[in-house]
């Protein structure tokens, strides 16, 4: 898929900033021009993922437990700059302009043709972040004459004189403006230079290296106060083209004991390869990516083209290392500061656990990683036992200040557990759950035992805490976090059990202290659990109070007050039936094992009333529970919103940064809505149907080792075993033998799950 564009309004520059942003899961670079803009607006940026700084939290009455200090994913030097001036001036009019990000390589091209004297100058930008040298970003300038010649000199360099954009009237992004890094030293290269800094407040250091190839041209480089400035000097003449190559490495402390040492090597590693060398590794990589992550949809190519667009950038914003995730923006930009939320776990890691399960095991890596963390963070919430983990965090405190919202999301808890859950169903790697899945479990199914009680009737009770649903905050029993938390405690006791029968228990037992009579305890509270039930509607109650409450009409709502969040005081919200985002209908995606089919439909109907979406979260769970009842028009009525939320900015703040469980959404409702794959105990299940508008489509995935293929048309849906052991699946309930490599026809569309 091609991205193209040639607008080169003020209107579109931000967002386009965004959308044609570079990235590889370790740093990105935001689509900026390079020759710079007058544009006040611009957000001129570059990160590392999970790199941050600390800032302070103030509060006018700072109460026991609230966090002191947050983390901040910072903006860092600016190193895209690379001006053109032509006898001492700067480029004349622009005559023509494209822009293009290509899916198929990961590579962005800016083609300028500027008017100069009597003829023309064309500048071509190519850049890419290396998936194969993650710490590199490279840009390839090449330069055209049309009937023009002289002297041209080009403007590069490390720019540390930078901050985060910040909008004080707007909760998702940082408010106050803070000098994060500082300059510790540069250093002039022969054929480039490198700066080393420090954060402010957290005190990580990292590196900057960027040198140069220039086609017969003269590089100078200066030091200044800020980092570095180079300048290339070559002469132009007609129908010659001048390519300059610009290499620039980042490192830093997190990953690195010697940043500067890491990046000088990496950096000289590259420049040995050749440009031409690392596009083609490149290329290769992504080709080997959809082979796998490809969806095909015959019938639309608008939509198989949105649904690349975001299935790629699912790819640039996920950190493969083990020490960081996928941000809630991704590295695209700087909307809720960098910090990874439960959309890692619930949204994303599917896509990777099916398709590169390798990067879904690093996100598992990542939490495992931030474990102490989160029994610290218990013990600060009052409990004596057990892991909480922070609600948005970066290295593993907590982020969020305000806590209804924030800490009392404990199903964060429950969505991990899911997550280690979902990747031994889909993989059976039972030795990763010995040497680290079991003891984020075991941690996590403790903390509901500290949490949750007993009634006198004997029903497990969950009280003061908030579900996904933002607009309702510290009730009791919410159904979905009381779902997740029966199965984690049942997850726990799965694994230990397994783990026992094998005789390799003694790892997690060392490591955890975990007994026979606290796996009964886990059983007992999950076999109890109270799930809110309202029998006159046949609805699972998103709370114990909630149905208690007044509805919002939201069709007397002015649009201009849309996100309510922005519009309204939190307590206002919470006294009423109104949803920001799919509460209960989430759970019954994830955990519709025991639930009567009316229930689940009778709640989905009444719930979608006083949903507002006002989070990108919410359609795609909307979309794929449409599905799963028969709601085929619905379903694909939100499908539709949620493929295009940022191409088209349909949220208007792509500015600050892709909905990255957004575009893991798009991936799911395909897989787990059109075509109704779900994972559990089981195995795999399915459950067939098709959008009235496609001809058909197909996509891989890999279970068990082995390689599937599903294509669903107007007559049936099949599955191929493409590589692999034999398997079965279900589809409907029915179990179906993958004996043999090639087409198995699954079933006929005349028999699709409908209510």
């Amino acid at each position: 898929m091609k991205l193209v564009s040639t607008d080169m309004s003020k209107e579109n520059l931000l967002k386009e900033e965004t959308l044609f942003h570079v990235a590889n899961g370790y740093l990105g670079v935001r689509g900026n021009k390079e020759e710079g803009t007058d544009d006040p607006k611009s957000i001129r940026g570059c990160y590392i993922n999970g790199f941050y700084d600390t800032v302070e939290l103030t509060y006018p009455e700072r109460l026991y437990g609230f966090p002191q200090h947050a983390q901040r994913m910072i903006n860092l030097p600016d190193i895209q700059s690379m001006k053109l001036y032509y006898n001492s001036e700067p480029l004349g009019s622009i005559a023509e302009y494209e822009r293009i990000l290509d899916t198929s390589d990961a590579i962005t091209k800016r083609c300028i043709k500027y008017n100069v004297d009597s003829g023309f100058i064309t500048v071509t930008y190519t850049r890419l972040a290396s998936f194969t040298n993650p710490e590199l970003f490279l840009t390839i300038m090449e330069i055209e004459s049309d009937n023009v010649s002289g002297e041209l000199k080009i403007h590069s360099g490390i720019n540390c004189d930078v901050q985060n954009y910040t909008n004080p009237d707007d909760p998702r992004v940082a408010a106050e403006a803070i000098k994060h890094i500082q300059p510790k030293s540069a250093q002039k290269l022969q054929d480039g230079g490198f700066v080393i800094c420090e954060t402010t407040g957290s005190s990580l250091s990292f590196a900057v290296v960027q040198r140069f190839k220039a086609d017969l041209g003269k590089i100078e480089t200066k030091l200044h106060e800020f980092g570095t400035e180079t300048e290339i000097s070559v002469n132009i003449t007609t129908g010659k083209t001048i390519t300059i190559e610009k290499y620039t490495v980042l490192s830093d402390s997190r990953k690195q004991s010697e940043p500067i040492e890491y990046a000088l090597s990496v950096a000289e590693k590259c420049m040995n390869k050749t440009a031409a060398a690392i596009i083609e590794e490149q290329k290769k990589y992504l080709a080997d990516f959809w082979e796998l992550a490809a969806i095909e949809i015959k019938g639309d190519k608008e939509v198989q083209d949105a649904l690349e667009f975001n299935l790629f950038q699912l790819l640039q914003s996920t950190g493969q290392d083990g020490i960081s995730s996928i941000a809630a923006k991704g590295i695209s930009g700087e909307g809720y500061e960098g910090h990874y939320f439960w959309d890692s776990e619930i949204y994303i890691f599917p896509f990777f656990l099916f398709t590169k399960p390798d990067i879904a095991r690093a996100m598992l890596d990542y939490r495992c990683s931030i474990l102490d963390g989160a029994r610290e963070h218990a013990k600060i919430m009052g409990h004596k036992s057990g892991a909480l983990f922070p609600w948005r965090t970066i290295s593993g405190s907590e982020c969020s200040s305000y806590f209804p919202s924030g800490s009392a999301q404990y199903h964060i808890n429950g969505d991990i557990a899911h997550a280690f859950m979902q990747y031994y169903y889909a993989t059976g790697d039972l030795e990763y759950m010995e040497k680290k899945g079991a003891e984020v479990l075991i941690e996590t199914a403790r903390l509901w035992l500290d949490t949750g009680h007993f009634d006198s009737k004997g029903r497990f009770n969950i009280h003061a805490i908030t579900g996904p649903d933002e607009y309702t905050c510290i009730v009791n029993n919410n159904y979905y976090t009381n779902r997740c938390a029966e199965a984690n405690l049942h997850g726990a006791a799965k694994i230990y059990r397994l783990l026992k029968q094998k005789g390799t228990a003694d790892c997690v037992e060392s490591k955890t202290g975990i007994t026979e009579h606290e796996i009964t305890k886990f059983e007992k509270a999950a076999s109890s659990m109270l799930l809110p039930y309202d029998a006159e509607r046949d609805i699972n109650a998103q709370d114990d109070s909630f149905l208690s409450k007044p509805i919002w009409d939201l069709s007397k709502t002015p649009k201009d007050k849309f996100p309510l969040l922005l519009n309204y005081h939190p307590l206002h919200l919470y006294r009423y039936q109104v949803c920001k985002q799919a509460d209960t209908v989430m759970a019954h995606l994830l955990f519709e094992d025991g639930v009567e089919e009316s229930t689940i439909k009778n709640s989905y109907e009444y719930y979608e009333q006083i949903t507002t979406h006002d989070s990108s979260l919410s359609r795609c769970a909307f979309s794929i529970m449409a599905a799963r009842l028969g709601m085929d028009d619905k379903a694909y009525e939100y499908f539709d919103d949620v493929i295009w939320t940022d191409i088209r900015d349909l949220h208007g703040n792509v500015k600050d940064g892709l909905h990255t469980a957004n575009l893991g959404g798009s991936w799911l409702a395909v897989v787990k809505g059109f075509a109704g794959m779900r994972l559990g105990e089981k195995g795999l299940c399915f459950r067939f149907t098709k959008p009235k508008g496609w001809e058909s489509y197909s996509f891989n995935f890999c279970y068990q080792k082995s390689v599937l293929q599903i294509h669903v048309n107007n007559e049936n849906a099949e599955v191929i075993l493409k590589e692999g052991k034999p398997l079965e699946i279900f589809v409907n309930d029915m179990q179906i033998n993958l004996d043999e490599v090639g087409i198995k026809v699954i079933q006929s569309l005349e028999f699709t799950f409908k209510t």
